[in-house]
């Protein structure tokens, strides 16, 4: 099995979007005549199924769904009959897509699943999501009871997204054939001479692990001037800068590099169900909490209106979100869904959130800061 890991994980990679604004996307403009999708069907669980089916199908645009993506795909059209159809890219290339489509007044997305940051900070502010409380309709999905703290997950205080998976985020990984447990102890240890050189780093100034660690290490830890000064003195180790969440899980499983820092946890562990050497780095500073892509959201004037209704009751369900959560790699928030078999590393202590708006505005920062200070580094 370990022979053929590498050669699976490219087979399994997602074929990402091309980007479809030259330096970013453009602000969001009305868009000129609407159509307006039709109503939204179901006051009871059977209308609803119905109506969706003559929907036929629902559309989602994600960003690094992983193997969650085929698994729902599957398992939604052999439960109902309805063809799950998703554009998938990085999260810049999604906003991309989205701002383009409704400044030429097409409405073609009826799903998002995306990182918890893009939603709030790019997303949300487009004014293109509904509430998602007034469409659920099994009693299980709104009982706050099921869920973890016992209370409804959502990320923005509208209610427009929520969480359906949690996870306490490691920032790095080690290949486990060249690096000892307990040989990196604390992140500050990437500073000694000892790993100048031997560090792959996904890119801090874009979405992702490594922004996220150093924006709660300023939060809660070390204060953003200490946090500047690491980030100089990492810059000085020479790490190889990617953007590539795959590449630099491959790097780290072949043993080009024996660490890496913010790397993509649901890629990581599609890695270690295909048996390649790679582990997480316990260290002693505080992981982030992170919701990966698991955060689940409804777009207005949906062209599907009833079949992504039916779709959200359905992954938020304890099948759906089991499902989701096996797949994807995260411990689910539904209490009732199983975490036998997930590292306990990762499960998130009952004190642990997920940050909500106002960590956006340092997390925006810490971008900024990174692009500066990495800059000699990108190729």
């Amino acid at each position: 099995m370990k022979k053929n890991y590498l050669a699976c994980a490219a087979i399994a990679g997602s074929v990402f979007l091309a980007a479809c604004a030259q330096g970013g996307p453009a602000p969001a403009t009305p868009p000129p005549a609407p159509v307006q999708a039709g109503p939204v069907a179901g006051s009871t669980w059977d209308e609803l199924v119905r109506a969706a089916k003559k929907d036929g199908n629902v559309t989602i645009y994600g960003a690094e769904l992983g193997a969650a993506k085929d698994a729902i795909r599957r398992a939604f059209k052999d439960k109902y009959g309805i063809d799950v159809d998703s554009t998938e890219g990085r999260p810049a290339e999604i906003l991309a897509k989205l701002t383009a489509e409704r400044r030429a007044g097409l409405f073609l997305s009826d799903v998002g699943l995306i990182g918890n940051s893009t939603y709030v900070a790019d997303i949300k502010p487009l004014g293109i999501t509904v509430p998602l409380s007034p469409l659920f309709v099994l009693p299980e999905v709104g009982d706050a009871g099921k869920w973890r703290g016992g209370r409804l997950p959502f990320l923005d205080r509208e209610g427009h997204s929520l969480a359906m998976v949690a996870m306490a985020v490691p920032v790095s990984i080690m290949n486990t054939d060249m690096v000892r447990e307990g040989e990196v102890a604390s992140f500050l240890d990437y500073l000694t001479p000892k790993w100048k050189d031997k560090i792959v780093l996904s890119d801090p100034a874009v979405a992702g692990s490594a922004n996220n660690f150093f924006t709660l290490m300023v939060t809660q830890t070390w204060g953003m001037d200490r946090t500047l000064e690491v980030l100089r003195q990492l810059a000085l180790q020479d790490p190889v800068m990617t953007r590539d969440q795959r590449m630099l899980l491959e790097w780290v499983a072949r043993g080009k590099y024996p660490v890496g820092i913010g790397q993509s946890a649901a890629m990581f562990a599609e890695f270690k169900r295909l048996g390649a050497p790679v582990g997480y780095l316990k260290l002693k500073e505080p992981p982030f909490i992170s919701s990966g892509s698991g955060n689940i959201f409804v777009f207005d004037k949906a062209p599907h209106p009833s079949a992504a209704k039916l779709f959200v009751n359905w992954l938020l369900s304890k099948e759906g979100a089991t499902l989701w959560s096996q797949a994807h790699g995260y411990p689910s928030q539904r209490v009732d869904v199983s975490k036998e078999g997930f590292d306990p590393l990762i499960i998130p202590p009952p004190e642990g959130q997920i940050p909500g708006e106002d960590y956006l505005k340092t997390q925006g920062e810490m971008r900024r800061v990174a692009q500066d200070i990495f800059a000699g580094l990108r190729k």
